[in-house]
């Protein structure tokens, strides 16, 4: 029997979703109804409960029945209770969620639109999650669109009723409601739609157009039909936002729309466009086993995001230079960026990717002013990774595209079933040899640095370092007006050896006062040996260090693309 959940936004400046949901009692006397705690796809327990008050539950005939919360985000429902004792043929649960937290992973509402994120909403009865589920949405006379991935099953124009096949395809769908701007494309004969809330700093048939291309190189990865009847992107332009999080058919995006106009940015944003809607295939289909069927309850523990995100943050700019969108000279500077953080991080030596990978719920989501010391990003020197990889395996005729395949076939031969580690050294010796595939698993298991040089001479490139000596404390700063605070301390450097702290307030150099202003050119003066004494506010108490600059490491200054015939037949897919 179905499930079915009335969505109701009465009052959208309280920022409150009244929820109700109907399930069938099939002659049971006790359920269990949950809220999950963490979004698939963003790998951290965000207790998504906190925001449920009002909760009631009722018979068809209007009476109370008993319920109990025994957990933080579940609740046991008796209708044989003494005092309470009430027959069924269907129970209402409804609530109220408050939805005022902007992010991707989240529900938001005020008076202007609504972004529902299914699992901040929608609670599931256990036992009953392949039930197939009805949704009826109501919301203010003067909001007139509705964008979801969510099949369309209303009688007519005047109602807004959706179905999903199960709870796990119907909580994957994000609801944008509102008036915001739509639009579409085709794609392969199939519809693409845009909803786009916000403003944003560019031509929009560019954008739309530069969307659709690179929608269909992505596409062109993958053998076969696409694996969707329609896909939406729902996008939401506003100052200082970024993100996004796949779905199945769709993905929400975060951009900050004034930003379009800058070159970089844009292609920033075009790559945020790949990397989701990469996703379809990678992820949300193709996926590591641990990740799915989904415990919504706690951690979902996996040591291959480093497949999931990292594969998927090489293919993103690659993808947009693929599309002809990028140069090669702006793509290579990418990878530029993409090194100089990587040299930038001591906690490499920590974490391999495996490491990375399985505590992302406590280090990547919930990053401090240590993280950089102790962890390294799987989506960063997950995408390096493979760029190494694609490179090796062109020396055998292959590339990535390869591995894509034998990854989606793999898929398509038993897609409820997840991809293992073995699986994929597996692949990599198929298309190459044991070396090469004893080399890749010893990049994802251990913590040794990664090397460049060579493999990128054999693309094409050239790193090109500064070498001038430069003094170098070992720290970075964040600014409250004039005022300068330490933001980090990096491990092994002068000021982590000589006391500096994160949060210390920067007061004074060697008696003399320093402000915002002075920061900028603070390298210019600073001698390399010489010891300066520092005058800091540590939690409201003034105290002084004495701080040795060192020589600064080598940074890298830039990537040269030196061989244009030989970077082409490298990262262009044949």
């Amino acid at each position: 029997m179905n499930i079915q959940y009335f969505l109701t936004i009465d009052a959208p400046q309280t920022h409150l979703v009244q929820v109700k949901m109907r399930i069938p009692t099939q002659q049971k006397s006790q359920f269990e109804v949950y809220l999950p705690g963490w979004s698939p796809g963003s790998y951290l327990v965000r207790d998504y409960a906190r925001h449920v008050s009002q909760l009631r539950v009722y018979n068809e005939k209007g009476e109370d029945v008993y319920f109990k919360q025994v957990t933080k985000n579940k609740w046991q429902i008796d209708l044989k209770t003494s005092a309470f004792k009430v027959t069924a043929n269907s129970l209402d649960i409804c609530y109220s969620v408050y939805c005022y937290e902007i992010g991707v992973r989240n529900s938001y509402v005020d008076i202007h639109h609504a972004f529902l994120n299914g699992p901040s909403l929608f609670m599931a009865t256990t036992g009953m999650e392949k039930n197939k589920i009805e949704l009826l949405v109501k919301f203010p006379a003067g909001w007139s669109k509705i964008s979801t991935g969510l099949k369309d099953i209303s009688i007519d124009r005047a109602v807004f009723k959706y179905g999903a096949d199960n709870y796990d395809d119907f909580i994957d769908c994000p609801i944008e409601i509102g008036c915001h701007e739509t639009d579409g494309f085709q794609v392969r004969g199939v519809d693409h739609s845009l909803a786009f809330y916000g403003t944003y700093n560019c031509d929009y048939q560019k954008l739309k157009q530069d969307m659709k291309t690179v929608t269909e190189v992505v596409a062109s990865h993958f053998s076969g039909d696409l694996p969707y009847e329609s896909y939406h992107y729902i996008t939401h332009f506003a100052p200082n936002l970024y993100g996004g999080l796949e779905h199945k058919n769709s993905t929400a995006l975060h951009f900050d729309g004034r930003k379009l106009a800058n070159r970089k940015d844009y292609l920033n944003w075009i790559a945020l466009v790949a990397h989701e809607y990469f996703h379809t295939w990678n992820v949300k289909r193709i996926r590591p086993k641990e990740l799915g069927p989904f415990n919504y309850d706690s951690e979902n523990y996996t040591t291959m995001l480093w497949l999931a995100e990292g594969l998927t943050s090489f293919m993103d700019d690659l993808l947009v230079y693929r599309a002809g969108i990028s140069t090669a000279e702006e793509y290579a500077d990418i990878v530029k960026s993409n090194l100089v953080s990587y040299f930038d991080i001591v906690g490499k030596k920590f974490h391999s990717l495996e490491e990375s990978s399985f505590n992302a719920w406590v280090k990547l989501y919930k990053p401090d002013e240590n993280s950089n010391n102790s962890s390294i990003s799987y989506y960063l020197k997950g995408g390096l990774l493979f760029m190494l990889l694609h490179i090796e395996l062109k020396k055998f005729g292959n590339s990535i595209d390869g591995l894509l395949e034998k990854l989606w076939q793999h898929y398509k031969k038993n897609p409820n079933v997840g991809v293992t580690t073995p699986e994929i050294y597996q692949m990599v010796k198929e298309l190459s040899n044991t070396e090469l595939m004893e080399k890749f698993k010893f990049m994802v298991e251990s913590r040794d640095d990664l090397n460049f040089e060579t493999p990128l001479m054999e693309a094409g490139i050239s790193m090109e370092w500064d070498k001038s000596p430069k003094a170098y404390l070992g720290h970075k700063y964040r600014f409250d007006g004039e005022r300068v605070f330490i933001s980090q301390v990096v491990m092994d450097t002068p000021s982590y050896r000589d006391g500096i702290n994160a949060n210390d307030e920067v007061i004074a150099i060697d008696g003399q006062r320093i402000t915002r202003s002075d920061i900028e050119g603070l390298d210019s003066w600073l001698v390399i040996n010489k010891p300066y004494q520092w005058t800091l506010s540590h939690m409201g108490k003034l105290h002084t260090l004495t701080v040795t600059a060192s020589e600064a490491p080598r940074t890298l200054k830039a990537l040269k693309v030196t061989d244009v015939e030989k970077f082409k037949q490298m990262f262009v897919k044949l």
